[in-house]
């Protein structure tokens, strides 16, 4: 049986990146705020350093103190009805796992809102200890589901992290749109019925 893992943000979810938002909040341009939001991200990310001190750190290095946890209160994205179809409908052929990079306050509004229901199973990085693009990220996954790289494909919307999964031996997709992703799963069901119209 076929094991695939989704990417959630910029596949699934949508509207969910904040930084428009902050830097407006904060009096800072986009860019300003991305540049100082990436130092510390991936720390945020793996679980390893709390909102609290992320911001106490964004703080000291930007000048600008937000009054809230703006990772929390800014945080609403959507889900793209046509992708969670896919996964639905993908789930007759094989086990379809999230596997993605995400924050605690993110992961449990996702949870609460039953945004991670399509997915037999959720792999996050702040709970997993480690980011994409580790290879360690996919190959924790691949322990814990007990499947070989040749019998997963992997889904974001990331080149980087296409590419490292790729060098883990998993075949993946770049997704782009609905339509290409369809023919890149159909092109993994050999021998199966097509995903139902």
């Amino acid at each position: 049986m076929m094991l695939y893992i989704f990417d959630m943000g910029g596949v699934l979810a949508r509207d969910f990146d904040i930084a428009p938002e902050a830097s407006r909040l904060l009096g800072l341009t986009e860019r300003e705020f991305r540049r100082f939001a990436a130092c510390d991200m991936d720390s945020l990310m793996a679980g390893t350093m709390s909102a609290a001190e992320w911001w106490s750190r964004f703080a000291a290095r930007s000048g600008a103190h937000p009054v809230e946890d703006l990772w929390s209160t800014l945080f609403a994205p959507t889900v793209d009805d046509e992708v969670e179809w896919v996964i639905g409908n993908l789930r007759k052929h094989g086990r379809v796992v999230c596997g993605t990079n995400t924050i605690a306050s993110h992961y449990d509004w996702l949870k609460t809102a039953g945004r991670y229901e399509p997915f037999d199973e959720v792999y996050a990085s702040h709970l997993l200890g480690v980011c994409k693009p580790d290879p360690a990220f996919w190959l924790r996954i691949l322990e814990a589901e007990g499947v070989n790289p040749c019998d997963a494909f992997f889904v974001d919307d990331m080149a980087v992290n296409v590419k490292a999964a790729e060098g883990v031996g998993i075949a993946s997709h770049l997704f782009t749109d609905v339509q290409a992703l369809k023919s890149a799963l159909e092109s993994t069901l050999a021998g199966e019925a097509r995903l139902e119209a």
